[in-house]
């Protein structure tokens, strides 16, 4: 997995992004101005309590998305409450799937 580069705050209010809500997550990409693949993944206290399990599903996020999207996007992903009923392989198949319809 190459270098993340972090997506500025600014952006996350930005217009312009191809916006695809799931149950899941909620997936939202745009075209950046040659800044390589920037990506923002928001996992709130209201999906798991424990920091461990909110960086689980972080660390799950951004493997999938370097994988399934490559040039120069920007890429903000909020995963909701839901992902608790989901498996690990059910949240990536689905994840993917999005990534790759969005695009």
């Amino acid at each position: 997995m190459p270098a993340a580069k972090r997506l500025p705050r600014a952006e996350f209010q930005s217009r312009g992004f191809s916006t695809m809500r799931t149950p899941l997550f909620s997936l939202k990409i745009k075209k950046n101005d040659a800044k390589g693949l920037r990506v923002g993944v928001v996992v709130g206290k209201s999906v798991e309590k424990t920091a461990a399990k909110r960086n689980f599903w972080k660390r799950q996020a951004k493997s999938v998305l370097h994988d399934a999207i490559r040039g120069n996007q920007d890429i903000i992903l909020i995963v909701q409450p839901g992902v608790r009923t989901a498996t690990r392989k059910e949240f990536r198949d689905a994840l993917a799937k999005s990534a790759k319809s969005i695009r």
